[in-house]
């Protein structure tokens, strides 16, 4: 029996059912303080609801596999059918979920085989924008130069450009010099991936800059994919022992720049995201008496064609617990 063509699955449909599920099981757990339990109720959530696909899909970028106290994402998900490559963020923003604190929202990305680069679980360093502002950005130029250039490209004057910055320790020496520039900051505690969707929506933000991870990067560059918009990153590394990581994916340049095209195949993949609590980019989770408002995003890259999903989930009718 021959399997319907990849090609007419709205496989974003698909995988946005797996982070609805994900965030009404974590929404639960919302503020009670266990970062590892909620962690861990997310993996399982999307594990379980990505294993009904119709699909043969194999996982790619799991940045927790290697945390013992961390519910292990299966290598292998689906029900049998077309090869699809797979890659799950559950629950970015752990600690913020836990806590009861924005950006907490789970992800999730489709697409053929080779269709999602497999990356070191090492740091990188991302700058992104819309396609309002285009390739004038250089991550090799310092964040003054690159802020100019977005004014310009906006139509903006530098004080009237709004940064995107993770508020941590490492970022203390970027922070002055966006304030030096002039550029308005949004500081965000957590959720870097929500950061840089803020700046290629352009709603909340013009320009994401700062240091993440390698995975998340991948699924931004995914969701440039089918939004457009620009991605720079660099994947850097503090030890020998990064760097044999680094090798053993075949990134062999250290100052390697990390483009859309090296991370993603464009416009093969479908995105979806579902938020669990407040953020930059999603309204999270509404509990109603007799169920609850769920706000999601899917897009995909084959046809550049994007939705704003509100549903309303029912538990009397249809338990999803």
């Amino acid at each position: 029996m021959k399997h319907e063509s990849t090609m007419e699955i709205n496989y974003g449909m698909e995988i946005v059912r797996a982070t609805e599920i994900t965030a009404l099981t974590t929404a639960r757990q919302q503020g009670l303080g266990d970062q590892d339990e909620i962690l861990n109720q997310a993996r399982e959530a999307i594990s379980k609801a990505l294993n009904r696909l119709q699909i043969n899909g194999t996982v790619i970028n799991d940045r927790f596999r290697n945390r013992q106290e961390t519910s292990l994402l299966p290598e292998k998900l689906g029900k049998g059918g077309p090869d699809m490559d797979l890659m799950a963020v559950a629950l970015e923003g752990h600690h913020a979920a836990a806590e009861g604190r924005n950006n907490a929202t789970s992800y999730a990305v489709i697409g053929p085989p080779g269709s999602i680069q497999s990356v070191p679980n090492l740091n990188m360093h991302k700058i992104v924008v819309g396609p309002q502002v285009g390739e004038v950005i250089d991550i090799n130029q310092s964040p003054t130069v690159n802020i100019k250039r977005v004014a310009r490209a906006l139509g903006k004057y530098t004080e009237n450009v709004t940064v995107c910055i993770l508020n941590q320790a490492w970022h203390q020496r970027l922070i002055r010099e966006v304030r030096l520039s002039g550029a308005r900051i949004k500081l965000i505690e957590e959720g870097e991936i929500s950061g840089c969707l803020a700046a290629i929506t352009g709603e909340k933000a013009d320009i994401y800059i700062g240091e993440g991870y390698a995975p998340e990067g991948v699924l931004v560059a995914a969701a440039i994919s089918c939004l457009g918009g620009y991605f720079e990153g660099k994947i850097f590394y503090s030890n020998n022992q990064e760097r044999q990581e680094a090798k053993g994916y075949g990134f062999m340049e250290k100052d390697k720049v990390f483009r859309l095209e090296d991370l993603v195949r464009p416009r093969q993949v479908s995105f979806a995201a579902t938020g669990i609590t407040d953020g930059e980019f999603l309204e999270g989770v509404r509990f109603t008496p007799n169920g609850a408002i769920t706000r999601s995003f899917v897009a995909r890259a084959a046809t550049r064609t994007y939705r704003n999903i509100e549903t309303r989930h029912f538990f009397d009718h249809k338990p999803v617990f």
